[in-house]
């Protein structure tokens, strides 16, 4: 496989919703996992690219959007097995449970650090226990995990060894990356297609919903052409 290819088949995950608070959900629940107990506080922490993206995005199985609701919700009913998925099974009581945890100001959510490298560092605490979660690099890269104190989870941010060759995007030249497209096989990239497939079945939905309005007044300027 093309290491092109692998850049761009890494970075084609799907995901419930937007990605941005997909993985803050993801790293609340991941922290969430490890402790009982009524939840005391929730802490996350974001560099300021995941910080804006999660802002003002929809939030699935909820009409709220945001990195505190996001977080609120990660805790209360997110699936930390299910990843980027870990919102699926949200329901509208759990909706209410999120609010309150808001309300009661025990969900923070502030900015970190002024980057575009990926960091979200999420700490639960219960009366008795606490966990945090550092995911670096992508969205579900879990690099650090604590609990109660006690650092029970750690490795290197892949890329960062000396020893090691980092695949970014960045480093090929504009030819190598032409050459690429020109020669590709295409058999090599058919899972592109999954997320085409994916991304008509969204626009779709944008049509028959009432809350969308993006989706119907860019097919209104393309004189109702798909």
């Amino acid at each position: 496989m093309n290491i092109l290819t692998k850049i761009i088949k890494e970075d084609m995950k799907p995901a419930l919703g937007v990605t941005e608070p997909g993985a803050i959900a993801f790293s609340v629940a991941k922290a969430k996992s490890y402790i009982a107990g009524e939840i005391k506080s929730v802490e996350v922490r974001l560099n300021s690219g995941i910080y804006k993206n999660a802002f003002t995005c929809g939030i699935p199985n909820s009409n709220e959007v945001g990195n505190t609701f996001a977080a609120a919700l990660g805790v209360v009913a997110g699936k930390e097995e299910k990843g980027l998925e870990s919102l699926e099974d949200v329901t509208a009581e759990d909706n209410i449970k999120a609010q309150k945890l808001i309300d009661d100001g025990k969900i923070k959510v502030e900015l970190s650090k002024i980057t575009s490298d990926i960091i979200i560092e999420s700490e639960v605490k219960t009366e008795k226990e606490s966990c945090l979660v550092r995911i670096e690099g992508t969205h579900t890269n879990i690099v650090k995990i604590v609990l109660n104190g006690e650092t029970i989870f750690e490795k290197e941010i892949e890329g960062k060894k000396e020893d090691s060759q980092e695949i970014e995007l960045h480093k090929f030249s504009v030819k190598e990356i032409l050459d690429y497209i020109n020669s590709v096989d295409i058999s090599e990239i058919d899972f592109v297609m999954s997320a085409h497939k994916m991304n008509m079945e969204l626009f779709q939905e944008g049509l028959n919903s009432k809350r969308t309005t993006f989706v119907k007044q860019l097919l209104k300027m393309n004189g109702d052409k798909i």
